[in-house]
Order: structure tokens, then C-alpha cells, then sequence
């Protein structure tokens, strides 16, 4: 069965780019650069690898529905290379000026660590007008941005803000409002900020933070921290981590005897520890931004794996980076330009009506239609993408994963957060 849906689903891409008329735009000459800069190696390395194909099948998609229309001879997307950032701030700065100085690339596509991203952007990109989409989630991502000019630096994740504002919904449903809950996070731009955005939701509403713990991912242990956590007897916790660094927390929390796996929320980097080879802690529920809540994840799943060289196994939250190269692209279209300072204006309205909606399935009909100079609005495979005009995403959906007794992840609730606009 599941076979037959995902012949049926290549078959839909198939006629989606097959048998199109030569449209109007025959006198456009434009080529849209792309440089990927992401962690390739080290601890947040498969992730990078994933953002990385996502970005090639992106870029791939734009060409092969570009060719069918008649247009490849003079309007194409080209991925010029793809950097390795270490996860480091500096090697990702370095990395960053490669792509831009010697590639002239006009999109970079990273980091998916904020810390890298936060660096790149002040000091490369943004200064030399190359627009820039991130996997990060770090709040004051889009603060980079300056004030007066279309934004350069987006953000189609979900931020850490409203993911704060899950978490305390969800841990005030469980342990009630007025709660006291104790907050352990890793001391970097995404463990700090997002356990620094529940705090400030947690405690206006009226709940306590007894201890609240931020560490080092280079301290050899994490006792101490643990002993910390079990203190005051909350009524449950919040650890924001990675996957690879979570036993050190979790193996001296159990030797405690005061800690409950099911009564542990996590950040959304420990929704499925196991699929990366990682140990998951079952009866843990966590939230993560969703990225299945437009309608075409199958179709897009199904050109990934026909497409993709490597990088692992297929995983939804990939679309953000397939989307980011499709939208950036129309932008490019509107604009006839493939210089950023020029398209970047058009980036935010084509996630944002008012227009006529096209998913990646009508790519060529969206070419067509903006050529002709009609109102477009691109719903992404991730669902809408609304971005506002300070570049984070404004309507993102967020599910409620539960570990499960094998170590996999289950789906116990969905629900949408709106960004306020901006």
C-alpha cells in the first residue's frame, strides 16, 4: 500500500512539471545562487546532512519544472556548494565568506544553529546584502535584521518564543498554572534562550522555577546539575538539550530516585533521539514545531527519496529548507533579478495574501502567473509559511510527541500558535 501511495504521489509530481506550455518570461535572464553553510560533521551533523539534501531536491525541483516550461536555457537556480560550519561560530564566519566572497552566492541556506547563524549574519551576510534562511530558533534571530529595509535573514522554523509558549501551555494543562517546575538547559543560544522564553511565559502566569540549571556541553559530568534538579519537589521539569548530550543529564537523574521520565516536557531537538541512533527516554513528551500542516508532505517526501544522494532517512521538518529555496526563488522571479538587495522585498508577500495560493506542485503555474504580473502567495509544503516582515515565520502548528516504551516518538496533540504581526 504504502508503495502504491508513493508511486502514485512521483506520478503526481511527474504530471505537475510535464507537458506545460512555454509561458510568458522568454525574456528573463536570471540564475539564483545557492550556497549551503551547516553543520556537516560532528554532534549536529545528520541534521546538517538532512538541511543539505533538502536544498539539492529543492534546488533540483526549481530546475526540472523550469525545464519542462522552456525556460532552462535562460532562468535557472544553481547550488554552488555546500559548506561544513563545525558548529562552530568562527569556522561558520569563515565557511560564510567563501560562499559569498569567492561563490557569489545570493542565497545562503543555514545555519541550522543559531549561534552560527546569529554570527554569519551580523558579519557576512546581512552587511553585504545576501539574503539568508536559517534552522535556527533563537528569538532574537530576526532582531538582526535592520530596521527600514525588507528583512535578509528569515526564519521558517517556529522561534523559541512561541515554542516557550507551548511548553507552558502544555506543562500548565498537566501540572497546573501556579506550578513549580524546574528548568535544566544546555548554555548556548538555543538552550538558554528558549528555557529564558518559557521562564518569562511560565512565571507571569504564575508558576515557579525553584532551579533553574543552564551547563556547559564540555563539563565531563552532570551531577551536580542533576542534584540540583531534584530540589525543592517540583512537580515536573523542563531539559533543553541535544540528543547526543543527554544521558549525561539523564543517567544521574535516575540514580536520584526523585526524577520522573513522565513527568518531563523537552525542547523540540529531543523529539526523536532514537532515529538518530541516540538514546530516547521513554514516558518524556515534547513539543516541536510541525511542519506536516500543509497538504502536500507526501508529494514532496516522495521527490526527496527519488532525488536525494544521502543524508539519511527522509524527515519532514527537511521542508524548510526545500521551501526556502522555492521561495526565494519566486522572489527572484518577481523581482527579474537574482541580486538579493533586489528580491529580498518580495520574499515576505509571497507567504502573506492576499494572491492566489500555488504549492511547490504548481511551481510552474506560480512562474507563469507572477511573469504575468498576478498576485502570488506560496503555501508551503510545511504549511503557511506568513512570514512577517522582520523574517520569522507568524502562523507555525506545533505537536506534543510522547516517548514511547521502545524509544519512538508519538504523536499525543497538535495545535497552531500565532506570532503577533509585526
Amino acid at each position: 500500500m504504502r508503495r502504491a501511495v508513493a508511486l502514485a504521489a512521483i506520478a503526481l509530481l511527474t504530471a505537475a512539471g510535464a507537458g506545460v506550455a512555454q509561458t510568458a518570461g522568454t525574456d528573463v535572464n536570471l540564475t539564483v545562487k545557492y550556497g549551503v553553510l551547516v553543520a556537516l560533521t560532528g554532534p549536529s551533523g545528520a541534521s546538517g546532512q538532512l538541511w543539505n539534501q533538502a536544498t539539492v531536491v529543492g534546488v533540483a525541483y526549481v530546475n526540472k519544472t523550469l525545464k519542462a516550461m522552456g525556460l532552462a536555457n535562460h532562468v535557472q537556480a544553481q547550488l554552488v556548494d555546500s559548506q561544513d560550519s563545525q558548529s562552530q561560530a568562527a569556522a561558520g564566519v569563515e565557511a560564510a565568506r567563501k560562499l559569498v566572497f569567492i561563490d557569489h552566492v545570493n542565497v545562503v541556506m543555514g545555519d541550522i544553529l543559531s549561534a552560527v547563524t546569529a554570527a554569519v549574519a551580523t558579519s557576512v551576510t546581512i552587511p553585504n546584502h545576501i539574503v539568508e534562511f536559517t534552522g535556527g530558533t533563537a528569538t532574537s534571530l530576526p532582531d538582526i535584521n535592520p530596521k527600514g529595509i525588507p528583512a535578509l535573514l528569515y526564519q521558517p522554523p517556529a522561534s523559541n518564543a512561541l515554542e516557550g509558549v507551548v511548553l507552558a501551555q502544555i506543562m500548565a494543562s498537566t501540572f497546573g498554572k501556579r506550578a513549580a517546575v524546574n528548568v535544566a538547559a544546555e548554555n548556548d543560544a538555543y538552550g538558554a534562550g528558549l528555557a529564558a522564553d518559557f521562564k518569562s511565559v511560565w512565571t507571569a502566569g504564575g508558576g515557579t522555577i525553584p532551579q533553574y540549571v543552564l551547563y556547559n556541553e564540555t563539563q565531563p559530568t552532570l551531577d551536580t546539575a542533576a542534584q540540583q534538579l531534584v530540589q525543592g519537589s517540583p512537580a515536573g521539569w523542563l531539559i533543553i538539550d541535544f540528543c547526543p548530550n543527554l544521558p549525561k543529564l539523564i543517567d544521574p537523574l535516575q540514580r536520584t530516585g526523585k526524577w520522573r521520565a513522565d513527568r518531563t516536557f523537552g525542547g523540540d531537538t529531543l523529539s526523536d533521539c532514537k532515529s538518530q541512533g541516540q538514546t530516547s527516554v521513554p514516558g518524556m513528551r515534547v513539543a516541536k514545531p510541525y511542519v506536516g500542516g500543509g497538504s502536500t508532505l507526501p508529494q514532496y517526501q516522495a521527490f526527496y527519496q527519488q532525488t536525494a544522494t544521502g543524508g539519511g532517512g527522509f524527515q519532514g521538518w527537511t521542508a524548510e529548507a526545500f521551501d526556502s529555496v522555492i521561495v526565494s526563488f519566486l522572489a527572484a522571479v518577481q523581482a527579474k533579478s537574482g541580486d538579493p538587495a533586489r528580491f529580498a522585498q518580495y520574499i515576505a508577500p509571497l507567504t502573506n495574501p492576499p494572491g492566489t495560493k500555488y504549492t511547490f506542485l504548481q511551481l510552474d503555474k506560480a512562474i507563469g502567473a507572477i511573469l504575468k504580473g498576478e498576485k502570488v502567495q506560496y503555501e508551503g509544503v510545511s504549511g503557511p509559511l506568513n512570514f512577517l516582515s522582520n523574517g520569522a515565520t507568524g502562523a507555525p502548528a506545533f505537536q506534543i510527541f510522547e516517548i514511547q516504551p521502545d524509544g519512538t516518538s508519538r504523536v499525543v496533540k497538535e495545535l497552531i500558535v500565532k506570532a503577533r504581526r509585526s
